[in-house]
């Protein structure tokens, strides 16, 4: 691979960005956290870290220098959409007022809600509980995230899996998995209103992967979990992303799962129950002749059903007998 090749497969922006972190987080945690990504950038790439920073610095240096890469090359767009419809700045420049306000209302709102800043970027309690049971599990290695063996689209690995039940946060329903999902985006979201690019910490990432592939895979022929999993694939759609085949054959295939479960169950109790009905009434009927002083409540708990129930069938025996 030649050197311009290397250097288009560099993503220079994210890069640019991830170093600003890395000098200049808040917490080390948060500057280690920075540096694995720009060594996961790097790796892409084909680079060690700091062959990726030497390049970072020396197209820094170029643009700098060179009137003609240095010019913004959207620069003058504004212009020409001026030209081709006039009105299109003033118009641009209002739904940018409008984006900027409707971020900082949701902020202050933010505010109210958590009241500060810190607590809306603190982990929340899942995310804690998986931080510290996947702690042993961390592998400075794997610069992308974060854990041994962990590959994001793969899910968790056995051992992860294994850490996080053992710490009692994994969901047992795919409805109590949506649940758990919506959480986290909420909280994702309320983190990006204050700052757009955050980069979530490893363990955050490792939480959505559970979750997602517990959305995927986790058997829940109910009506709860078929409405849940509806719901995944409803949002899922939404995305502003390519869908992976991968996935999509794994998630149609619990779904179908699912729902062939679902309706064998209600196959196959479509009749006990009508067959349990005629035996309570039997039971109730035979109760009221045998000892009619039973009170109704007693007659329904040895019976089964309701003292309203044991009533009506008392009354109509009396208008039968009389």
């Amino acid at each position: 691979m030649n050197a311009h090749a290397t250097a288009s497969k560099l993503d220079m922006d994210k890069l640019r960005k991830i170093r600003a972190l890395m000098d200049g987080g808040k917490t080390d945690g948060e500057r280690q956290a920075a540096r694995r990504r720009a060594e996961a950038i790097a790796a892409r790439a084909g680079l060690t870290l700091k062959a990726a920073l030497s390049r970072l610095d020396a197209t820094a240096k170029q643009t700098a220098g060179n009137p003609f890469t240095a010019k913004n090359p959207f620069q003058d767009f504004g212009d020409w959409m001026e030209a081709k419809e006039p009105g299109w700045k003033a118009k641009e420049a209002q739904r940018r007022a409008a984006k900027e306000a409707a971020r900082l209302a949701r902020c202050k709102e933010l505010l109210a809600e958590f009241g500060s800043e810190d607590a809306v970027f603190a982990p929340t309690d899942a995310e804690a509980t998986v931080r510290e049971a996947l702690a042993h599990l961390e592998d400075e290695g794997n610069t992308l995230w974060g854990y041994r063996d962990f590959k994001y689209c793969d899910g968790p690995t056995p051992d992860m899996w294994t850490a996080m039940r053992s710490a009692g946060v994994v969901p047992g329903t795919v409805a109590e998995t949506w649940a758990a999902y919506q959480v986290h985006e909420a909280r994702s979201d309320a983190r990006c209103a204050f700052c757009w690019d955050y980069t979530p910490w490893q363990w955050e990432e490792a939480w959505r992967s559970a979750l997602e592939w517990l959305l995927d895979n986790l058997p829940s022929p109910t009506v709860e979990g078929i409405t849940a999993r509806l719901a995944w694939l409803e949002h899922r759609a939404n995305q502003d992303m390519a869908p992976d085949p991968k996935r999509e054959r794994m998630l149609v295939a619990a779904l179908q799962a699912d729902f062939a479960a679902f309706v064998q169950t209600g196959q196959t109790e479509s009749h006990p129950p009508r067959q349990r009905t005629a035996q309570r009434r039997a039971t109730v009927q035979d109760l009221l002749r045998t000892m009619p002083g039973l009170s109704d409540r007693e007659i329904a708990r040895r019976a089964g059903c309701s003292p309203q129930t044991v009533g009506n069938w008392r009354r109509k025996m009396t208008e039968v007998d009389q």
